[in-house]
């Protein structure tokens, strides 16, 4: 679906459109993600954050993996997503596996259709924050998911890490540039376009601890727990964890923790 650049949604980039548009990509992404070690890392962590129940909205579904997973544990589950064909594909995913969930096409920085107080948990992983770009829009997508949870509601959030960059020359370079935009305060501090799964210059919004945790208290959370993630060529094991595994097996220990993180799981609670 083609649309010239001053139709684009709020907060959406050119290569995030294509990127969500593109129906392969869409009907390839739960081959393209099988076995990764995150993904049994975000289902025992889920599991140890949310272990009761209850109503659970995910901002940025997708195919509607996460979905699944929370509707067998027995949540009360809604999806949220911008991008048609992945809405698809979650149909179909939701139903061939008997696990209902309501399923809504809607900007994430623009969820005034929902009213307050609605859910008792709210997910947004695999670093879908960062594919919103500029900071405003960030900002009104974290208002709403602290709006639609009830007071102490749950926030499982995903965001990639600024510092992971500095494991790479190309990385080193760009982080070197994106130093300089910090030091005179340009919005665009953070941003980056890589190539990914045959999108150019897919966009995506990297963050600094500091960056994410003003955020999130700005909008209203408080952050109960903040989990940097390793690298996953750095862990001893790359298979998924045992049955008894913690869910920590990912998570980044030791010095500098912060700088040699890819990204952090964080648990928010609506205030």
């Amino acid at each position: 679906m083609s649309l010239p650049d001053w139709r684009l949604p709020p907060g959406v980039t050119r290569s995030v459109w294509e990127f969500a548009h593109d129906r392969q990509i869409a009907r390839d992404t739960e081959r393209h993600l099988a076995g990764a070690p995150l993904l049994e890392f975000d289902r025992r962590l889920l599991a140890r954050w949310f272990p009761t129940p209850g109503r659970l909205v995910d901002f940025g579904c997708g195919t509607g993996r996460a979905l699944v997973d929370c509707a067998r544990r027995g949540f009360d589950c809604v999806g949220i997503d911008l991008f048609p064909e992945s809405l698809r594909v979650a149909v179909e995913m939701t139903r061939d596996t008997n696990t209902p969930a309501a399923l809504v096409r809607a900007n994430l920085c623009a969820l005034d259709c929902f009213t307050d107080g609605q859910f008792d948990y709210a997910l947004m992983l695999f670093g879908t924050l960062g594919m919103i770009a500029g900071h405003v829009h960030r900002r009104k997508t974290m208002r709403h998911a602290c709006r639609l949870l009830r007071p102490g509601g749950l926030l499982a959030l995903h965001v990639h890490n600024v510092w992971r960059n500095l494991y790479s020359p190309q990385g080193r370079r760009w982080l070197a540039r994106d130093l300089v935009k910090r030091i005179l305060y340009e919005p665009t501090a953070g941003d980056r376009e890589n190539d990914y799964r045959g999108i150019p210059r897919l966009y995506h919004h990297a963050f600094t601890s500091g960056e994410i945790r003003r955020l999130l208290r700005g909008c209203g959370f408080v952050i109960r727990e903040m989990i940097p993630l390793a690298p996953i060529d750095t862990c001893v094991d790359l298979a998924p964890p045992a049955a008894s595994a913690s869910p920590q097996d990912l998570e980044c220990r030791g010095l500098f923790s912060s700088l040699r993180a890819t990204g952090w799981m964080i648990l928010a609670q609506a205030a």
